[in-house]
């Protein structure tokens, strides 16, 4: 996915197992271990998207991923009850 400003937010490739991120946690996006990537789910057409953390880190840096939900906008133009996602990368 390119940001409209030619901001290349994806990741390089998809994880092997990813988690729904338990919003009453409290985790910063820095607090992800380097295996792990941050993803997003649509709640209105189910899409999922996988994001670079460094990106997404230089763009609104350090926030928790609870707060990151509303920022996230999918391909069909959902902004709205968005999932945070946690992978796995493969070993």
């Amino acid at each position: 996915m390119k940001h409209r400003r030619g901001i290349d937010l994806a990741a390089p490739f998809p994880p092997s197992s990813f988690i729904e991120h338990d919003p009453s946690l409290y985790t910063a996006l820095k607090g992800l271990a380097e295996w792990e990537m941050l993803g997003a789910k649509c709640s209105a057409c189910g899409h999922i998207g996988w994001l670079n953390k460094d990106a997404v880190l230089a763009r609104w840096g350090n926030e928790y991923l609870m707060n990151l939900r509303g920022k996230f906008r999918c391909v069909c133009g959902n902004k709205d009850n968005n999932t945070v996602l946690i992978g796995r990368l493969p070993r």
